[in-house]
């Protein structure tokens, strides 16, 4: 009885010991200014400016579905990795615009999948006008959204307008690869 006794009391002192904590991770709570929303002439809210990814997530009920069903050729996503080492990528959209709505969330994925830095594209929205307050979009030469500008050393490479000529993959490839490639609105 002894025994049985001293090994209970023995479990209880090792299962009571010292609980490791996992470190908690920090939350960054998620707010869009009242200095990035606007309204389109028919009153539907949208956003203006520079934006992150997760204001983008938080204003667009559109992006995480688009996301979840956009499925990446992941040979092509392997083929990507290496090409954009070095490229500055800034994304010009409309809240508002169905072609964004539909294309802009698959882009941002192949990226990902790519291994991308998701948080070092510029995101920039743009009003019906393809505009933004502060004028972003003046060196850009906007035409369409979504546009998607791959550049290396502060030099365009090439740009996906609207929407892609192939797949976004290959578009984005044959951009990276030096390839010739004209989006839909290209001379």
């Amino acid at each position: 009885m002894k025994i049985v006794f001293t090994f209970l009391t023995l479990a209880l002192f090792i299962s009571c010991g010292e609980v490791k904590k996992e470190p908690k991770q920090k939350v960054t709570e998620v707010t869009i200014p009242n200095s990035l929303k606007s309204t389109t002439l028919e009153g539907e809210e949208i956003l203006l400016g520079k934006i992150t990814l997760d204001q983008l997530k938080l204003f667009s009920p559109w992006y995480q579905r688009e996301y979840d069903f956009y499925k990446v050729n992941p040979s092509q996503a392997k083929e990507l990795k290496p090409l954009l080492k070095n490229i500055r990528i800034t994304l010009l959209l409309g809240t508002w615009c169905e072609d964004s709505q539909r294309e802009v969330a698959p882009m941002l994925k192949i990226l990902k999948e790519s291994g991308f830095t998701i948080d070092q594209i510029e995101l920039i929205a743009v009003s019906e006008d393809k505009d933004t307050p502060d004028g972003l979009e003046k060196k850009y030469d906007l035409f369409n959204v979504p546009t998607l500008i791959f550049s290396k050393n502060n030099k365009e490479l090439n740009r996906i307008v609207e929407f892609p000529i192939e797949t976004l993959e290959q578009d984005m490839l044959k951009i990276l690869k030096d390839e010739s490639y004209k989006n839909a609105y290209a001379e």
